[in-house]
């Protein structure tokens, strides 16, 4: 009885982890949480995020917390000098390929390549 409830607690104590993807030939993970009531709800559904939602984007050196932005038709998280967009009016919803994009003090732009990886090949490379 006592291994069954501890398998059970620990399978609720489980914490998935956030998308990981390869930006630029390294590791970003992006975790969105909702915040619009101050619960800070994990978000892994695009569809409901929700006008308090930021993202938090850790890549190399870089932890980065980005509010939702208030374009219509739009999901995506910008502080007008990091942008990071899962969809935009002019290329749809782009889920598995993100926009991250860097405004540097010159005002150039800088676009990062970004794809998501399988749950699997991120650890084993990254680790």
């Amino acid at each position: 009885m006592n291994s069954l409830l501890s398998f059970l607690l620990s399978i609720l104590l489980v914490v998935p982890s956030p998308p990981a993807f390869d930006c630029d030939g390294k590791l970003l993970n992006a975790t969105i949480r909702n915040n619009l009531n101050g619960d800070f709800a994990l978000v892994d559904d695009l569809e409901k995020v929700d006008e308090g939602a930021f993202v938090v984007l850790d890549w190399e050196k870089i932890s980065l917390m980005l509010p939702v932005s208030f374009q219509k038709g739009e999901i995506s998280f910008t502080d007008k000098k990091w942008l990071w967009s899962y969809q935009d009016n002019e290329n749809g919803l782009h889920e598995e390929t993100p926009r991250f994009a860097q405004r540097l003090p010159s005002g150039e732009i800088v676009e990062h390549d970004c794809k998501l990886m399988e749950r699997s090949i991120s650890k084993e490379k990254y680790d």
